[in-house]
């Protein structure tokens, strides 16, 4: 058999093998890589799945207490008002002297200041408007109790907003609570907007934006996100916005009011395990 035949053949045989093996070795790249992806995938929605139990296990919690609050301190407080009224009473029927009189009134007074703030914060604790009327009204009434002295809270938003999923709601007015804190407490403001609009996308479920503006300080968002204290209800409204898909961005500086904005795609938001 002529040699360069042999030679002819076996290279082609080599050159079979090679481009198989590399035929082979790019198919299991690619198996390899889908299976990664998957994988990730599987971790994200797992992840999501834990986030979503977590702020669960939170709001349930938030419900107990504020029932604790409600029956049994809310409840102690009324039973000592009627009781200090009953002394009261006696006590004027045997000439009840000014100092005790205003003693009387000082108690009172301390007395109705706690049960208001029981009630503050057992409505903090858990937005019962939120639950019976939607967001809007919610966040009407998250306003008009932050509005007080030289603080005004403006929102804006159409009377005929898109209905939302309680879920989702609950999300956006737990964020725009935390918000709205910082700005009164930390950012020293005088004058904050509550926007929250509904947009709608072609081929597309459209988007929820939700954004707080105030007049406020400012601050440093990387300083503040390094002190794990400080930072610690910003990094949670992004936790919250990432069961959801959604993102927030921060156009914040120290001496200059602050506009954060959050955005959620409301297809991306049904269909993830905290929506179920």
């Amino acid at each position: 058999m002529d040699s360069g035949f042999v030679i002819a053949v076996g290279t082609a045989v080599l050159l079979m093998m090679a481009v198989f093996i590399i035929i082979f070795v790019a198919y299991y790249q690619q198996k390899q890589a889908k299976q990664q992806l998957a994988l990730k995938e599987l971790q994200e929605q797992h992840r999501r799945e834990l986030m979503a139990a977590t702020f669960r296990g939170q709001e349930a919690e938030r419900k107990r207490l504020a029932a604790d609050l409600h029956d049994g301190i809310g409840t102690m407080l009324s039973v000592t008002k009627m009781s200090l009224n009953q002394v009261e009473r006696q006590l004027n029927g045997d000439t009840l002297n000014m100092r005790t009189a205003l003693q009387v009134q000082k108690t009172r007074a301390m007395i109705d200041e706690t049960m208001s703030n029981v009630r503050r914060i057992s409505r903090d604790l858990v937005p019962t408007t939120l639950d019976r009327f939607g967001l809007l009204p919610a966040l009407e009434e998250l306003a008009e109790r932050a509005s007080e002295g030289d603080i005004l809270v403006r929102l804006d938003c159409p009377d005929d907003l898109q209905q939302l999923s309680s879920p989702l709601s609950l999300t956006l007015y737990r964020i725009a609570q935390e918000l709205l804190n910082n700005a009164i407490r930390h950012a020293r403001a005088t004058q904050i907007d509550i926007q929250l609009y509904c947009l709608h996308m072609n081929n597309s479920a459209g988007e929820v934006r939700l954004s707080v503006i105030d007049d406020g300080v400012g601050f440093d968002f990387d300083a503040i996100m390094e002190d794990k204290r400080a930072g610690l209800g910003l990094r949670n409204i992004e936790s919250r916005l990432s069961v959801v898909d959604g993102h927030v961005t921060f156009d914040v500086a120290p001496g200059r009011g602050s506009q954060i904005h959050v955005q959620v795609r409301l297809e991306d938001a049904e269909t993830v395990g905290f929506m179920r």
